[in-house]
């Protein structure tokens, strides 16, 4: 057999000893330390891969590559994605690196191109013993996290406290990884046994014991709160539907990065009955219905025959059918996981065969060109890489100086530089526009009162900075809306910042009302923004109007207890006291007897009886009450 190169060795060693650990790797340093962090490992790792098979290339004079059956598959995807972006993607730049998007498809496409040929059919069965250690090693977390052991051993570490936390990030991806790494442990259990291996025949057979203990565990764990995570399968064929209503959507799809809008706009008015009514999702109720929603009929058909092409390799080994076989099952009924997509992967990887491998010879000048183009693409997909990754970084720096620290001078300041990185992140902007919003309003509660207890003014110098800040706060959030035009909680940020604004700017209320009703339009079912449009309403003394919302706010979801006194409130103020009491009435029957919450309300509705009932007086706040914290 010929002597592996150098760079054949680096290739084979990243696959099977770094690789599989994307499955359970999580990146502290960003805002989504699992799925983005996945995303930045797995991009990481192909450009280092593609660096060494250019080496390769140049070195040989010879381009070796894999055409197998998960090639055209991924292929496949990964140019329906692209299309996708072109045509209808908003924010292409969101598009691009979106964990289910195209740079995740291309880069799986990359290394089921580049990496069999440098895989023996020993290294095959070295990768599944690598893919079960991982699936062991999660899923001896997760039983540790049934007795709290990580805790004890890490009490610093908030998130150990949640018993139903493992690295993946999600008890969905984690008993995808156990559930399909069971029929591989069974395979290897076998294989062992007929080579009269004793040792791996233990390490195999403990490896399925943890598989399933841990995967019977976040099942029992998990059903009985599942409810308000996991998008029903019906809502989500309903949002496929009213997405394929135009023919650009039904050919196309509505583009990965705006699935939010999709799922807003095309949710059904029942919904607001369910645990999820409040809930937002960013990928459909299947990984089917995912890409069929943002990638439309091209997508559905890429993924149909993408799951045809599974099912085809390796007859010869059933627990690898039976691995295609319950991955296929999920694709089409179980929600999207990043780490469900690797192990696709893998899969390709272990059904490969040698004999897929084709080689081409290339003259000088042929390599020369091409080598060319392969560092060239490298380098710029490298910078990029560079400034995506630095930009995540520095934003959560922000964040956690804001939240954490408390500290608005060293987030303002961090967000500037990652939106200097990533210009085109929506969520940048929105977060710097509240950022700018906070930073002004505390400046503006600092001087509202001096030492004597009356109303101060702001210096010349402060009133500058407030304005600024303020106008700063309402440029990120527009610019926000621009980057993402159909992101409802974009939209509902803008119209927040207005809110907050009213009686500082004279014309906020107008810009609230239009920034809401945008929003509505975007999600014309959901109640809490009727609320919050009432809630301008109120603020401007417009009652009428704040009435209507109110009203419409509790049609749409008739349990809506926050609905309801907010009614209340409005018709006690024009003095319609019956329907005032009838609504408290309302909110009294859909709160619990033991909160403390349900004696205010009857205390309120006494108060209707007696001679020092509630004046109708104009109020000078809004009529939500962010004091009361009532049940939804």
């Amino acid at each position: 057999m010929q002597e592996r190169s150098w760079v054949s060795k680096i290739i084979r060693f990243l696959t099977l000893y770094i690789l599989p650990f994307i499955l359970i790797g999580f990146v502290p340093f960003v805002e989504d330390a699992y799925d983005m962090g996945r995303f930045v490992l797995l991009t990481s790792i192909t450009l280092i891969i593609s660096l060494l098979w250019t080496i390769e290339l140049i070195r040989t004079k010879s381009l070796i590559v894999s055409y197998n059956r998960s090639v055209i598959g991924f292929s496949l995807l990964t140019s329906t994605s692209l299309i996708s972006i072109i045509v209808v993607s908003s924010n292409k730049v969101e598009a691009l690196v979106h964990p289910l998007g195209f740079i995740t498809w291309l880069c799986l496409t990359i290394l089921c191109l580049i990496v069999p040929p440098n895989l023996e059919k020993k290294d095959r069965l070295i990768l599944m013993w690598v893919l079960i250690a991982v699936s062991s090693l999660l899923g001896l977390l997760v039983i540790y996290q049934q007795f709290a052991i990580t805790a004890m051993l890490f009490p610093t570490v908030s998130y150990l406290t949640n018993p139903l936390w493992n690295p993946t990030g999600s008890p969905v991806s984690a008993f995808y990884i156990l559930i399909l790494s069971v029929p591989i442990a069974i395979h290897l259990f076998k294989n062992s046994g007929t080579h009269h291996e004793d040792r791996n025949i233990a390490f195999s057979l403990i490896a399925i014991l943890i598989g399933v203990i841990a995967g019977g565990i976040i099942l029992w764990r998990y059903i009985p709160i599942m409810a308000p995570s996991i998008l029903p399968f019906p809502v989500g064929w309903g949002i496929l539907m009213e997405s394929w209503k135009q023919p650009l959507g039904a050919i196309f799809g509505v583009g990965v990065d705006q699935f939010t809008g999709a799922f807003t706009l095309g949710k059904q008015l029942s919904i607001n009955t369910t645990a999820i009514w409040n809930s937002a999702f960013n990928t459909n109720a299947s990984l089917l219905l995912h890409i069929a929603t943002v990638y439309g009929i091209f997508g559905v058909c890429s993924m149909f025959l993408f799951i045809f092409l599974l099912l085809q390799n390796k007859k010869d080994i059933v627990e690898l059918q039976i691995v295609g076989i319950l991955a296929s099952i999920s694709i089409l009924f179980f929600p999207p996981s990043y780490p469900l997509v690797i192990l696709l992967m893998f899969y390709c990887l272990l059904t490969s065969s040698e004999h897929n491998t084709h080689t081409y010879q290339f003259t000088s000048l042929g390599v020369v060109f091409g080598s060319i183009v392969c560092m060239a693409g490298i380098l710029v997909s490298s910078i990029g890489w560079y400034r995506y990754v630095n930009g995540e970084i520095l934003f959560y720096q922000g964040v956690r100086a804001r939240n954490e620290e408390n500290n608005g001078t060293k987030a303002y300041n961090l967000m500037i530089l990652a939106m200097r990185q990533n210009p085109f992140i929506s969520r940048y902007h929105a977060t710097f526009g509240q950022l700018n919003l906070m930073l002004g309003g505390s400046i503006i509660t600092a001087a509202k009162q001096d030492q004597t207890g009356k109303t101060a003014t702001l210096t010349e110098e402060d009133k500058t900075l407030v304005t600024t800040l303020l106008s700063q706060a309402i440029r990120e959030a527009k610019t926000a809306t621009t980057l993402a035009p159909k992101n409802v909680y974009i939209w509902g940020s803008l119209a927040s910042i207005y809110q907050n604004l009213i009686g500082v700017a004279n014309d906020a209320p107008s810009w609230a009302i239009a920034a809401y009703q945008k929003a509505i339009t975007l999600d014309p079912v959901n109640p809490v923004l009727r609320l919050d449009l009432g809630g301008v309403y109120m603020g401007i003394t417009d009652y009428d109007s704040a009435l209507r919302e109110f009203t419409t706010s509790v049609t749409l979801k008739p349990n809506y207890a926050n609905g309801y006194y907010n009614l209340a409130n409005v018709l006690r103020i024009k003095g319609n006291t019956k329907e005032a009491k009838a609504a408290l009435q309302n909110v009294l029957e859909l709160l619990p007897s033991t909160s403390t919450e349900y004696q205010k309300v009857i205390d309120e509705i006494k108060a209707f009886d007696t001679p020092s009932a509630p004046s109708q007086e104009t109020p000078t706040e809004p009529a939500i009450i962010p004091n009361l914290t009532l049940p939804e």
